[in-house]
């Protein structure tokens, strides 16, 4: 029997890389493309798919329990800034999670989401079930190697980005020459990027770590072709993220425009 597996999709190519490798796989692949988030082409990928509003929590596992699903995986970008949306609407459901949360932290959040499914029978997997090879290995993926000056700045950069991860503030930390020159919050890593370049210049160091005890359920550390090309115009000259836990999206694209800008790519691992 065909297993029918969930993408719960946000914005980027992560969702559209788990249609694909999940269908190798042998899985009957369903989509909710988040409204307003997601890739409208993720709909041509998979087997059924619905454009649900974040905010319509009940309807969205009523769909996914409708098509049959036994597992469901959390893929792409959605940011906080939903719950800072006078717009947004909230249904019944959606409103439980929000009553139920001492603080609006992802874990929390999306936790809270995962029990919802879990009493229809859905179990909300590891966001890199299917793609455990484009997790970054440990060492320099590039021709180039950082600098001692570059491998003082991820340590730096690996300790502060850790921490802020801890508290669900955000995954990335920029240094320069052991400075700390931005740190990721509502923003996202790419506007981080920007800012620190138009703060500091060329030559910063970017850091992006999962948190401690990352949940690898939801908000796996992300690297794609964007956020290099972010960085290469930003004149970042080394991009350093946790080795193990980020996925690499389009690997060979990101390590061949690293390459091409002279940037290092590095995957760290660090201290426990």
């Amino acid at each position: 029997m065909t297993t029918t597996c969930a993408i719960i999709a946000g914005s980027g190519s992560f969702p559209l890389q788990v249609a694909r490798e999940a269908k190798r796989a042998g899985c009957r692949v369903v989509a909710v493309g988040l409204h307003g988030w997601a890739d409208p082409s993720l709909e041509a990928q998979v087997d059924a798919y619905a454009s649900i509003p974040v905010g319509e929590l009940g309807r969205l596992i009523a769909w996914v329990a409708g098509q049959g699903a036994s597992t469901a995986i959390m893929a792409g970008k959605v940011t906080k800034q939903v719950l800072l949306d006078s717009r947004a609407s909230f249904d019944a459901a959606a409103q439980r999670v929000l009553a139920g949360a001492n603080e609006f932290s992802v874990p929390q959040l999306l936790g809270a989401v995962a029990a919802q499914l879990g009493e229809r029978g859905i179990a909300l997997v590891d966001s890199s079930t299917f793609l455990r090879e484009s997790l970054c290995p440990a060492g320099t993926l590039t021709r180039r190697q950082p600098t001692p000056e570059e491998q003082a700045d991820i340590r730096l950069g690996t300790d502060i980005a850790r921490q802020l991860a801890r508290w669900d503030v955000g995954q990335t930390v920029v240094v320069k020459r052991t400075v700390v020159v931005a740190v990721e919050a509502l923003e996202g890593t790419d506007a981080a990027i920007q800012r620190a370049g138009a703060l500091a210049g060329p030559g910063c160091v970017v850091v992006k770590m999962a948190a401690p005890n990352q949940d690898m359920r939801f908000d796996v550390p992300v690297l794609g072709i964007n956020t290099v090309a972010a960085a290469r115009a930003a004149g970042v000259t080394c991009l350093a993220v946790h080795a193990g836990k980020t996925l690499l999206l389009d690997r060979d694209a990101c390590v061949s425009q690293a390459d091409a800008a002279g940037i290092a790519l590095v995957g760290v691992e660090p201290a426990a």
